[in-house]
């Protein structure tokens, strides 16, 4: 059983791999064929607002798919729609003109996100719950190493040439031969929605999500945020991947302190500000900052993962932390496109949705990571359970309730017109049937309502 565990998880790791690995260079040719074909600010919106839109919608869509119909998730929807996928990214990249790029541009990114709610709909129903960070981290991590290493080539030009096709036909067939060769779990075919009593922590989370990824997107865009002087830029997806692996680990180790590193990457950005002429400590920050972005993007998936986890039927919400995740980026980008000329005001909004998302966080964390206070009982409704938990007598309760208020022996025998040898005998009664080894023992046990 155990090997089969290791399997489904090696399996979902290298699906998530190959899957964001030729997803996001396909993303990346068709940036540069915008940037030959539209200005900067068309680009940005392009790209980064409406390309992340159509991401959410594709997630939204299988989501609502695989509620409906669950063998949406299964082996020919996949394949058919990688497929439908590799050809309008192969199109973006071979057809010029703007209208062409943005048609089937567009429609890559709807299908990206489809494909991305396949295999986080596999993380969360295939791998167990304590490995769920190091699968997803380490996939995403290697997938942005290689994706690096691929943009190398061609002195820098591989990606935007049609040589690429081929490399990301093979990467997106093994993606189909990986999740068309593993039958479906048979708790796959359970649908229901969440419980109703839960869908008040979903919206929260939702909302937790969008505003942090709407802060982030705000702050990264800071005068300052990206050094251009004495760093490469480049260099970015290793820190971010170094960032994403160690996040899975962390994150497998204890939930709430990845969610904490997430939201102290939202701070580097009003730092790098604030030392924006001190390049050495500038640098440090820059590199932090990607590294804390991969417990960002960890984070918020996770998330819902587990959220999805705890409903039966509920996997197909799954992939709603990157869908919301993607509004809050898409929404960054449109607020830094509006206010690229209002530095102030760009950072006075972030530092207002900082605080928002802060409190909205802090909600979400304590019903999440803190365990729920135990209620609190009054002296005598602690008196009773403790005697109705060891099948006290009513003479047992008189005596122990005598001894609760420092009776003697002596005086607890003048108090029920009894012997004393008649108390030490309830006493002993007493001892035996709580596990007591002393009256010390048992009043102190008592008095704080343990139970056997």
């Amino acid at each position: 059983m155990h090997r089969l565990s290791f399997s489904r998880q090696t399996r979902c790791l290298l699906l998530i791999l190959l899957c964001f690995l030729w997803t996001s260079v396909g993303y990346l040719s068709w940036l540069y064929r915008l940037l030959d074909a539209l200005d900067g600010v068309q680009v940005e919106l392009a790209a980064e607002v409406g390309g992340y839109l159509l991401q959410a919608l594709g997630l939204l869509l299988f989501a609502l798919s695989v509620r409906r119909r669950p063998a949406f998730s299964g082996k020919r929807p996949f394949a058919l729609l990688t497929l439908t996928d590799f050809v309008c990214t192969a199109l973006s990249v071979l057809l010029s003109g703007a209208a062409p790029l943005l048609i089937f541009g567009g429609c890559m990114n709807l299908l990206h996100g489809v494909l991305a709610g396949f295999y986080l709909h596999r993380l969360s129903l295939t791998v167990p719950w304590d490995r769920r960070g190091r699968t997803f981290g380490v996939g995403y991590g290697l997938a942005s190493l290689a994706a690096w290493l691929l943009s190398l080539f061609g002195n820098g030009n591989f990606l935007r040439s049609w040589a690429a096709l081929p490399v990301y036909a093979v990467l997106a067939a093994g993606s189909v031969w990986l999740l068309c060769s593993e039958p479906l779990p048979a708790d796959a075919a359970q649908t229901a929605p969440a419980a109703s009593g839960s869908r008040g922590l979903l919206w929260m989370a939702a909302l937790c999500v969008a505003l942090l990824s709407l802060v982030k997107g705000l702050g990264f865009s800071f005068p300052s945020a990206d050094l251009r002087q004495g760093i490469d830029l480049e260099l970015s997806r290793v820190f971010y991947a170094l960032g994403l692996i160690a996040a899975g680990f962390f994150s497998d180790r204890e939930r709430k302190f990845g969610a904490i590193a997430c939201v102290a990457s939202l701070g580097v950005p009003f730092l790098l500000i604030a030392l924006r002429d001190q390049l050495g400590p500038s640098i440090v920050f820059w590199i932090v900052s990607y590294l804390l972005s991969g417990f960002f993007s960890v984070f918020r998936v996770l998330l819902f993962c587990d959220l999805a986890q705890k409903e039966v039927g509920s996997h197909w919400l799954s992939g709603f932390g990157l869908l919301f995740g993607r509004i809050g980026d898409a929404l960054g980008a449109l607020g830094c496109i509006l206010l690229a000329s209002h530095t102030v005001l760009l950072v006075g909004l972030a530092a207002a949705l900082f605080t928002t998302a802060v409190i909205c966080f802090f909600l979400l964390y304590q019903r999440l990571y803190l365990p729920a206070p135990l209620p609190v009982r009054s002296e005598r409704e602690r008196f009773e359970s403790f005697s109705a938990d060891h099948d006290l007598s009513s003479r047992e309760r008189e005596v122990l309730h005598l001894l609760l208020d420092g009776l003697s022996t002596q005086e607890i025998a003048a108090q029920l017109f009894v012997t004393e040898s008649t108390v030490k005998f309830h006493i002993h009664n007493l001892l035996k049937k709580t596990s007591c080894a002393n009256r010390i023992e048992l009043v102190s046990r008592c008095l704080t309502g343990e139970r056997p």
